[in-house]
């Protein structure tokens, strides 16, 4: 064996053996400061334990193996009929929050939203939100959804609508001031499985990661225009939209961002990349 090769074997055995400390916690229903309190299993527990670390080993990710990923300090459900959070996503939640806290009579639009972390983490974090449209193309991840809004007790106030992007309220007349919308888009052109881990490209989502053809952006083109649309039938006073990016597409998008005269703003994610956008319209 390579010693690159024996590197990566055991790191991998390493972070496997990390993972088996959250399945425990999982079953147990420990806290993580619990998690170092016990002294024995149950025997009970342990054939459930034994089976989830199994499912580690075929590259099924832990999220989906403990139904839970942990996003901007709270807790979702999540399986495989939805993306799993990612930490640099927390970027354009960050962003958005700090544009929403200035404005008033808000109107949050989550387009694909997935697990609804992202409306569900802005919301948390601001009083200003008036109403909240959580928005996907896919039926089983509305349904993923449904169950993070009620466990986050926010069924009074999201409101679900399956929709290719903003196709089904592109018509409707709105009374809020202000229209904020997030946006996290599949993003990665077809069959480029080049830099993506197995685990994402054996479990996840197809429809959530791969939609381009051409452009890689085709997707956030045609919600752009249809934000435009959306502008024209209602009289907001501010329409602002945050948008996550491959790490590769930040010439193309500033390029066709420059040809609607749009004004723009890069964000750099946790590795210093420009990975989200605000878009003021």
């Amino acid at each position: 064996m390579k010693k690159i090769e024996l590197k990566n074997y055991w790191l991998n055995i390493w972070l496997k053996a990390s993972q088996l400390d959250s399945i425990i916690q999982s079953e147990l229903k420990l806290s993580k400061s619990g998690l170092f309190l016990i002294e024995e299993i149950d025997e009970k527990y342990v054939d459930n334990i034994k089976n989830k670390f199994n499912r580690l080993k075929t590259w099924e990710p832990l999220e989906y193996i403990i139904k839970n990923a942990e996003f901007y300090n709270l807790n979702f459900f999540v399986d495989n009929r939805v993306l799993i959070p990612r930490n640099d996503t927390e970027i354009m939640v960050d962003k958005a929050i700090d544009e929403i806290n200035k404005l008033n009579n808000i109107l949050l639009i989550d387009v694909w939203t997935w697990s609804s972390c992202i409306p569900i983490s802005i919301n948390k974090n601001s009083k200003n939100i008036k109403k909240i449209l959580a928005i996907d193309i896919s039926i089983d991840a509305l349904e993923v959804s449904n169950i993070n809004i009620k466990n986050h007790n926010l069924d009074w106030k999201i409101s679900q609508i399956n929709s290719d992007l903003l196709n089904s309220i592109i018509e409707i007349k709105f009374s809020n001031k202000n229209l904020i919308i997030t946006a996290n888009l599949p993003y990665i052109k077809n069959d480029d499985f080049e830099n993506m881990s197995k685990e994402t490209i054996l479990y996840e989502p197809n429809i959530a990661l791969f939609w381009w053809e051409n452009t890689w952006f085709e997707l956030y083109e045609k919600l752009i225009q249809q934000i435009i649309t959306l502008k024209d039938n209602n009289n907001f006073e501010n329409i602002i939209l945050f948008i996550e990016i491959w790490f590769d597409q930040e010439n193309y998008s500033r390029n066709y961002l420059n040809k609607l005269s749009l004004n723009f703003e890069y964000f750099k994610d946790n590795n210093q990349i420009n990975r989200c956008i605000k878009i003021v319209f």
